[in-house]
Formats: structure tokens, sequence, C-alpha cells
């Protein structure tokens, strides 16, 4: 008869590995863009996602996709527990220009209200998501 070549038990199939994080604390991940997409994994373990279009309107100011952006994470921050970390899809070419101003735009609000709250970022590379 042949050696048992699988794990006797689940506890040795499935070595240990390190906690990427601690499941109490709110965690975001950002595709950024006119209409952003997000998922929200929150302290409850609770997985949320969805998209939030920041288009401005007809008669809105430039200015205006940065302040409803700095709104919506503010309240996402409010209603979901304090956020701990946050991802953002970190592109380097984009199809236009106006696609890259607005990708600017919105990394430079979202790294500065992280910074000012103390919440650490970090930009994944499009190939790695």
């Amino acid at each position: 008869m042949a050696d048992l070549t699988l794990a006797t038990s689940a506890r040795e199939a499935i070595p240990d590995l390190p906690v990427a994080h601690r499941a109490d604390r709110t965690l975001l991940a950002l595709d950024l863009g006119n209409t952003t997409g997000w998922a929200l994994h929150g302290a409850d373990g609770l997985i949320t996602s969805g998209t939030v279009s920041f288009r401005p309107g007809r008669f809105d100011g430039g200015g205006m996709r940065y302040l409803r952006f700095t709104n919506w994470l503010a309240e996402l921050d409010r209603l979901s527990g304090p956020i701990a970390a946050i991802w953002f899809e970190e592109v380097r070419r984009h199809a236009g220009t106006d696609a890259a101003h607005v990708y600017g735009g919105l990394m430079a609000t979202l790294t500065s209200w992280a910074e000012l709250r103390g919440v650490p970022y970090e930009g994944v590379p499009v190939g790695t998501i």
C-alpha cells in the first residue's frame, strides 16, 4: 500500500500564516476617478463595496469634485469607525489629460486628508491588482 501523501488533519494541511491586519480595524480600498470604486472592510468584519460619482454639476466650480470627495471620506470615517489604513490604485498612465488631472486632484485630496488624520495610505500598482 502507498504512503499517505496528504495531511492527516486540517491543522497540518494549512500552515500558520502571519496575520496581515487585525480584524477589528476599518480598511478602505479605492479606485480613484470621476466614478470612484471603493471597498471597505469594516471593524465588524463585513466587506462592503460600491461606486460613488464625483462628476461636477453644470453650475459647479472646478473644486467642487474635491470638496465632495473630502466630505465623502469624512462621512465614511464617521459612519464606519475610524479608518485605520487606505490603499488606492496607483495609475501611471491615463487615457487622456482630463483623466490624469482628475486622478491627480483626487489623490492629492486623499493624501492630505489621510495625513491630517494620521491614517497610513499606500498606492498599489495596477498590475498587482
